[in-house]
């Protein structure tokens, strides 16, 4: 798989496994877009001195009951969440890799996409 140039050496890490699996994601737009699938090192650029493994990928979560539990917890402090949508998709290994790393939401995997793919058209809202 050929990574963006912005990775760092060791992104995506070695324990990454392949995408797969049903995952829940927060999107802008309904139909689900490309710029919802923006990593935190590009949807916020300067933000950040130099990109990292967390930053680089995407935040999917595989329980949904983890998205209100999130909305609930940030809604005050991160306004850009404020108006996302619940996506729902279905990942394969086409789909780059994927890593289990919670936080406050038990089911929080870190998603990590090859360019050159399209991973918005495997993804469905299923609440605004």
């Amino acid at each position: 798989m050929q990574w963006p140039d912005f990775y760092s050496e060791n992104c995506p890490p070695a324990e990454a496994k392949p995408a797969s699996g049903t995952v829940y994601r927060l999107v802008k737009h309904n139909p689900p877009q490309a710029k919802d699938f923006l990593s935190t090192w590009e949807e916020f650029p300067g933000r950040f001195p130099e990109p990292n493994i967390r930053i680089s990928g995407l935040s999917v979560y595989t329980d949904p009951k983890d998205i209100p539990r999130l909305f609930e917890r940030l809604k005050n402090r991160i306004g850009h969440l404020r108006n996302r949508k619940t996506a729902k998709g279905e990942l394969n290994p086409t789909l780059g890799v994927i890593q289990h790393t919670p936080s406050f939401e038990k089911s929080h995997h870190t998603w990590w996409i090859p360019i050159e793919t399209e991973p918005w058209l495997v993804f469905t809202v299923i609440s605004e």
